[in-house]
């Protein structure tokens, strides 16, 4: 019996390498991408093979990931190990979670404890710095915090909510008030405040927590009121494209504009956006161009920048330094009435010295706004601030 079907099994081994060969070929002609439309991220290019990165081993494994981000086909590939994994009952793909309701929630991991402490001691070193500019720090809670109800049976993430106690204590004992919008938004959900396919909060959630943080600074927003409005109804988050399920889904992205009157109009239509690095000005908080693309969460300012100036007509003399990522995007417009400049640095994209700016620019303000996964992640404010 064994005799019988180990020339079916060689076959099939046969066939199968000679697929693999086939498709390793047609991958060599088949051109370089520089862009994954359906997993929204640029793909690994091909390595410069020196002697350096040979011995070191780097070659090697930067080789891999170009290879495995040029294989010819990657998206359907992708496609179908999804469905297999559906079928088998899986509910996580590639760190994200298949929720409930329609919701792809992305895992929140155990932070590293040395990179949250770096960042940490670099506010604390910055607020000792400055200590006559009042400092706010705002850490905006994830969809796998406020939307755990969404979250699959036996979904396993870690415990945002400590972390973020402890970082708010730290952070209050060295004189930075903090901006805790976790009650805020759990009394609201209600309203849809995260994407389903995608890991920002919405246009909706930002405003609830902005009208928190206005009660913080003594900000008077009934002077600004908003109507909310759609612009698109084709946004496909990055959640759908990492994780490659729910790649159908299409949601709908809104601003919030100005009423019409006399307090506000002027004040945001006169507003202008300055785009340091790419040296370029405009009198609109938001890209339109961006609503054609797959990710049209970039509508706000068109995605992240190391360094934008809002400057405002407003005539209070009150001048921001927005430390952030992209959470902060749409977020930014809300403060606009209230300030004369908006100084926005998002440090993972600036080199410039942070210290020099905000003597430039006569900072008497700094805000912190991150999303959790970033704040507990990332390390570099902590680099930009070291001396």
């Amino acid at each position: 019996m064994g005799k019988q079907k180990l020339p079916a099994a060689y076959f099939i081994g046969f066939m199968f390498a000679i697929l693999i060969l086939v498709l390793s070929v047609v991958n060599l002609f088949s051109g370089t991408k520089t862009v994954s439309e359906t997993e929204n991220r640029e793909l690994a290019q091909k390595p410069e093979l020196t002697v350096q990165s040979a011995v070191s081993g780097n070659y090697a494994k930067q080789y891999q990931e170009y290879f495995n981000d040029q294989f010819v086909f990657r998206d359907s590939w992708i496609k179908l190990k999804t469905g297999l994994d559906r079928l088998l009952g899986k509910v996580e793909e590639n760190g994200v979670y298949i929720g409930k309701n329609g919701y792809l929630i992305e895992k929140f991991e155990k932070p590293d404890q040395d990179t949250v402490n770096g960042t940490l001691e670099a506010m604390k070193t910055w607020k000792q710095k400055y200590k006559d500019i009042t400092q706010y720090a705002m850490i905006v809670p994830t969809a796998s915090n406020i939307l755990k109800d969404k979250l699959p049976a036996m979904a396993l993430t870690a415990d945002q909510d400590s972390y973020i106690d402890q970082a708010y204590q730290f952070l209050s004992d060295q004189g930075i008030s903090t901006v805790d919008v976790r009650d805020t938004l759990r009394k609201n959900t209600s309203q849809k405040l995260y994407y389903k396919t995608d890991h920002h909060w919405t246009t909706s959630a930002a405003y609830l927590a902005f009208r928190q943080f206005a009660e913080v600074e003594g900000l008077d927003t009934k002077a600004v009121t908003y109507e909310k409005m759609p612009v698109t109804d084709q946004f496909q988050g990055t959640l759908s494209a990492k994780s490659g399920c729910r790649t159908g889904v299409k949601e709908e992205v809104d601003v919030y504009l100005p009423k019409k009157n006399e307090n506000t109009t002027q004040e945001q239509v006169s507003s202008i956006v300055e785009y340091t690095d790419e040296q370029k000005k405009t009198g609109s908080f938001y890209d339109t161009k961006s609503l054609d693309q797959r990710n049209a969460y970039e509508v706000f300012f068109g995605g992240n920048h190391g360094l934008m100036k809002i400057k405002t007509p407003t005539t209070d003399n009150k001048r921001l330094l927005v430390l952030k990522d992209s959470y902060a995007n749409c977020f930014l417009p809300f403060l606009a009435p209230y300030y004369r400049e908006i100084v926005v640095v998002d440090p993972r994209y600036y080199y410039g010295d942070l210290a020099e700016l905000m003597e430039t620019e006569s900072v008497n303000e700094v805000l912190y706004l991150y999303s959790a996964d970033t704040f507990f992640a990332d390390t570099s404010f902590a680099a930009l601030t070291e001396e």
